[in-house]
């Protein structure tokens, strides 16, 4: 445990990448919590199956349709605190779109990301908030959590190549976010290291709480096979339940180099029998997540935020309770 108390949150890419392996380096930055959530909370239509491409059919074409929306959910998050949020383009993919027979071309589906970037850009601009970053998603190309359904790799290099390039001028660092397999991760960050910008991949974890990623391997070799993709410069977990970051943190932060910065954005959906559904669990409230969050900040995350379900009143919580201290 660290000896120093929480640092008040920074405002600057270079301070947020300091060294994370000792007590000197205490900081901690808030990201934003679940967009296709907040989305839902603000009136844009969430239907169908848990991880399915069908579900965020709305969030994805939000992004045009009713990009007011979006930039409301952006702006509450930043209002709330949070000083990384990410573009919402994690549905702007092949497969969604072409649900709704919105997109039959690689220019109509960059139009959607496109607009993505510009929807977090205008939000940012804003709030008038000093020190807000944008992450461009790189999202799983097919359903979330389905290692099973990651396609060849040549085809993830384009599709995470094409992806990157749409939204690299309205980003500050490439965010891979919800791998569930090692050479999904694998392609999504080399894809986005070309771009020049930091690049940052976020895991997906077991429900078993095991340190395993959803594929069944470890985290460990997550990190090695990672860890020397130019730009790399931050490894999360994300999108699984609490007690899944809680278990996989501490060996994430261990097998990680010093100067990496860690960190975790968790679920707030409730688990029956180790499954998510579509009900938020009620005694996560803001001061619980908190309370867990700071065990995170313990064992070595630099970086907090929520991912499904986790929303701003959990976000402020998160930006209070880690300014609370000052060197």
């Amino acid at each position: 445990m660290w000896n120093e108390p929480y640092m008040r949150t920074p405002t600057s890419r270079s301070s947020m990448m300091q060294t994370r392996g000792s007590s000197e380096s205490s900081a901690v930055t808030v990201m934003d919590g679940g967009m296709g959530h907040m989305l839902r909370r603000l009136g844009v239509p969430v239907e169908g199956e848990l991880g399915t491409m069908e579900r965020f059919l709305g969030v994805a074409t939000a992004n045009i349709k009713t990009p007011d929306i979006v930039r409301q959910a952006h702006s509450a998050f930043i209002s709330a605190g949070a000083r990384i949020i990410i573009t919402n383009n994690y549905a702007c993919v092949p497969g969604c779109l072409e649900q709704s027979g919105a997109t039959s071309n690689r220019n109509q589906l960059r139009e959607y990301i496109v607009a993505a970037g510009q929807c977090a850009m205008d939000a940012r601009e804003q709030s008038n908030v000093e020190g807000v970053q944008i992450a461009g998603c790189l999202p799983p190309l097919t359903a979330s959590y389905r290692a099973d359904l990651v396609g060849e790799q040549e085809q993830l290099l384009q599709d995470y190549s094409f992806i990157a390039g749409a939204l690299s001028p309205f980003c500050d660092m490439l965010l891979c976010e919800t791998m569930s397999l090692v050479r999904e991760g694998v392609a999504a960050a080399t894809a986005a290291s070309a771009f020049g910008k930091p690049v940052w991949i976020a895991w997906t974890m077991s429900e078993a709480a095991d340190g395993t990623l959803r594929s069944g391997e470890s985290i460990e070799e997550a990190v090695r096979a990672c860890s020397q993709i130019p730009n790399m410069q931050a490894m999360l977990l994300n999108c699984c339940s609490t007690a899944s970051i809680t278990a996989g943190l501490p060996r994430l932060r261990a097998a990680l180099p010093p100067h990496m910065v860690a960190g975790g954005y968790a679920n707030g959906f409730h688990l029956i029998s180790g499954k998510q559904t579509d009900s938020y669990q009620k005694d996560l409230t803001p001061d619980a997540y908190c309370d867990i969050a700071k065990n995170w900040a313990e064992a070595g995350a630099g970086v907090i935020g929520g991912c499904c379900g986790v929303f701003p009143e959990h976000v402020e919580k998160l930006h209070s309770t880690f300014q609370e201290a000052k060197l």
